[in-house]
């Protein structure tokens, strides 16, 4: 995996620069193989979910986010370094707070639910 790429994803997505991270989601895609594949399309699947959703679509949003769960669910807490179990976690929040306003029991999405993607620490020659 091209950690510089996941690196520069993680950042832009805590940015809330969304374009930008599926960008790098692609760029990773790109030269990922296998089982990484997978991975690389369920960070691209939610780095569009959100824009599409800071973009007010919200039903292409959820269709997106559903894609990335459905793509990521089976990597269990991290992946080559990546905290899988936060954006997980983030997305389907994120669903349900749409979904709350969809259905008129809220006016506005809660943008403070937006998740921030985090690496996995790892400890450095103990």
């Amino acid at each position: 995996m091209q950690m510089c790429i996941l690196t520069d994803l993680v950042s832009a997505f805590n940015l809330r620069n969304f374009a930008r991270a599926s960008s790098m989601a692609s760029e990773g895609l790109l030269h990922a193989q296998g089982r990484d594949e997978v991975f690389w399309m369920g960070l691209g699947e939610a780095c569009e979910g959100f824009r599409h959703l800071m973009a007010g679509d919200e039903d292409r949003a959820e269709h997106h986010m559903i894609a990335s769960m459905q793509n990521l669910r089976n990597f269990g807490f991290s992946h080559e370094g990546f905290q899988v179990t936060t954006l997980l976690a983030g997305i389907r929040r994120s669903v349900e707070e749409m979904r709350v306003v969809k259905n008129q029991e809220k006016r506005i999405f809660d943008v403070t639910l937006l998740p921030q993607l985090k690496l996995v620490e790892t400890q450095a020659n103990v």
